[in-house]
């Protein structure tokens, strides 16, 4: 009885650390955060911004860094599917539009998560920042 006890107790906690963990990576809706981790200089669109369905969604990254982008449940990984990238000045965006695997962003609310690593370390040890913002 005890051993399930203990066992219980520490799924709790995995769980606990799990949920603290998703709730840290993601920005909030309503306004910017100041959670974004260091490899993030800017989101494009700020956290909790309103913009046309055709805007630009992006990161703006810090040197080093690397990314792609999940908008919207939708994975945009490569230039073939509209990514953008200039690392140069740590810029990873996409611009919806015909043809593209996001033709416009959704009205309402959209939710986007960079996966960023490090370009030393590859994106095997990557690390989401996820936001929301509205669009109309």
């Amino acid at each position: 009885m005890v051993q399930r006890l203990a066992i219980a107790g520490l799924l709790l906690v995995g769980l606990a650390g799990l949920v603290a963990t998703v709730v840290l990576a993601t920005t909030g809706n309503d306004s910017t955060s100041s959670a974004t981790p260091d490899s993030i200089d800017r989101l494009i669109p700020a956290s909790g911004a309103e913009v046309l369905t055709q805007s630009t969604v992006g990161v703006d990254l810090a040197n080093g860094y690397d990314a792609y982008l999940i908008i919207n449940g939708v994975e945009i990984r490569t230039a073939e599917d509209g990514l953008s990238k200039d690392l140069g000045t740590g810029r990873v965006e996409f611009t919806p539009g015909s043809g593209k695997p996001i033709e416009s962003l959704q009205p309402e609310q959209n939710c986007v998560v960079a996966i960023v690593w490090r370009q030393v370390e590859g994106p095997d040890r990557s690390e989401p920042v996820s936001w929301c913002f509205g669009a109309a």
